[in-house]
């Protein structure tokens, strides 16, 4: 579709003046970050509730990058709209943490992973549950048909840019009112999910990075295990 960037960030500062919204802050960090994306707004959440009264902002859009000819970026822009429950207590910061998601998909698996991420999203808020690194999300079906992974990992998308832990991290809004970061959501298997468990997130983020440097498939959603049997 054709996109107005005035208008769209007109649209988004003025939400953020009345609203307190940052989704135009995040809209800027991107751009700062990736760019300009091949903009495609998803249309998913239908709320006539005013703004004080909804999960994630009204604006809530998927920003689609197209850099990588194999796998699609798909970047939420409004998923930070309210802080992640109960971690002002777990940061130890009376600002708490917001999350902006990304996951990468073929061209063919782009609109399956827009509307997990349109999930993901509002799940936190819905169940009043805290998520972050290494959180497990099980889905109860394939994130997309032909496939056997029916969980979703979340971690630092340490696989997707370097920038990330510079002293400025560049997935990162710091502000003396907020924080957000950016969360990565990967699926994965059963045994997978297992192993996470019972090893951590380093032991199998390792693994899938060894693997990722020979095949490069993490970014694959009908990718064969990492992890065939969790021990």
């Amino acid at each position: 579709m054709t996109f107005d960037l005035n208008r769209f960030r007109a649209t988004l500062d003025a939400a953020h003046v009345h609203n307190d919204d940052p989704t135009t802050l995040v809209f800027d960090n991107y751009l700062r970050w990736k760019g300009m994306p091949a903009f495609l707004v998803r249309p998913v959440f239908k709320n006539d509730a005013p703004p004080a009264e909804m999960f994630v902002s009204p604006h809530f859009t998927v920003l689609v990058y197209r850099a990588n000819p194999l796998y699609t970026t798909l970047c939420t822009l409004g998923a930070s709209y309210r802080a992640i429950p109960f971690s002002r207590a777990s940061f130890g910061d009376e600002r708490g943490v917001r999350y902006e998601y990304i996951m990468h998909a073929a061209p063919s698996h782009e609109q399956h992973a827009a509307q997990l991420l349109a999930l993901i999203a509002e799940y936190p808020f819905i169940h009043t549950i805290e998520i972050g690194p290494g959180y497990i999300l099980p889905i109860g079906e394939p994130v997309v048909p032909g496939s056997s992974m029916e969980y979703l990992y979340f971690t630092y998308p340490y696989l997707d840019d370097g920038r990330l832990y510079e002293s400025d991290p560049w997935g990162q809004i710091e502000r003396p009112d907020l924080l957000i970061q950016m969360l990565w959501v990967l699926p994965i298997y059963r045994s997978e999910a297992q192993f996470i468990r019972t090893n951590g997130m380093e032991a199998f983020e390792q693994r899938l990075q060894e693997r990722h440097s020979r095949i490069y498939d993490a970014y694959d959603m009908l990718r064969l295990p990492v992890v065939e049997h969790a021990p």
